[in-house]
């Protein structure tokens, strides 16, 4: 058989197109927890068109990697999953209190409290014997748009109002988002001390290692539960998949098949490394 060469051009969301990268391509799969000859053998598999759409080229290493593990699958998914918690961003920021509880927080979301000038409602209050962090969580539905300097800039304004208002509270803030934050918003936010999570900040420890490290998979990682079982237990506040409990599946009118499916793939996700 004629060996196929790597596609010459990817088309990404932006609609531009761009030299495929087999580097950073085998890169994404060894984040996903493959080894060496892992990455080769998908890389191999996926390889059968000229070129690819970023779109295609997940949809298909996805295909291929559930065929090998479900955790890989899901680990090299998280971006995705995060992305279906949308449209609208209280999943997000129940998620992120989530993964902070994960590092031994004490975790409340929601929480209004006066600054000097005005009230605002802090996203995620996290509190630790060492540390006490408050959170901005920022959703964006499209994976291409990028925090900009704005971001911060507005974050951190919110962040001296709040420290004024409340002198006698010892916190630091923190901006977590679903996308990228620009080189000029990670050089500011490291100046006034701002703390950052997102896809590609820091770079080690993103948003999606502390997830895969604390195995803190939102639902939408779950291949065994319908787009619409989803749906309903996001709208009840059920968010990752350590929270999903048998009488949560039991109202969602699943088979005892069909949750026992759902219980192996979570506990298989949860499982210690």
């Amino acid at each position: 058989m004629k060996k196929k060469n790597p596609p010459a051009k990817i088309r990404k969301k932006s609609r531009k197109f761009e030299n495929f990268n087999e580097k950073k391509y085998l890169k994404s799969l060894r984040r996903s927890g493959l080894n060496r000859k892992q990455q080769l053998d998908i890389f191999k598999e996926v390889n059968e068109k000229d070129y690819f759409s970023t779109t295609e080229l997940h949809k298909e290493t996805y295909k291929a990697l559930l065929k090998r593990s479900r955790v890989f699958a899901a680990n090299y998914n998280i971006k995705q999953a995060i992305y279906n918690l949308g449209p609208t961003g209280y999943p997000f920021e129940i998620l992120c209190a989530e993964m902070l509880k994960a590092k031994g927080f004490q975790t409340k979301v929601s929480v209004m409290k006066r600054g000097k000038f005005v009230r605002h409602e802090v996203d995620v209050m996290a509190k630790r014997a060492d540390l006490s962090i408050w959170c901005e969580c920022k959703f964006h539905e499209k994976k291409t748009y990028k925090n900009d300097i704005k971001i911060p800039l507005y974050v951190h304004s919110r962040y001296l109002d709040l420290k004024e208002g409340n002198p006698n509270e010892d916190f630091r803030y923190a901006l977590i988002s679903n996308t990228d934050f620009s080189k000029d918003a990670i050089r500011y936010a490291s100046g006034v001390g701002l703390l950052l999570y997102s896809m590609n900040h820091p770079k080690k420890g993103t948003f999606c290692d502390i997830i895969k490290k604390y195995k803190v998979y939102p639902i939408t990682a779950l291949k065994s539960l319908r787009v619409r079982d989803r749906k309903q237990l996001l709208e009840k506040g059920v968010v990752v998949i350590k929270q999903v409990q048998t009488e949560d599946l039991k109202e969602l009118g699943l088979q005892q098949n069909q949750i026992t499916k759902v219980q192996q793939e979570i506990k298989l996700l949860t499982r210690p490394n």
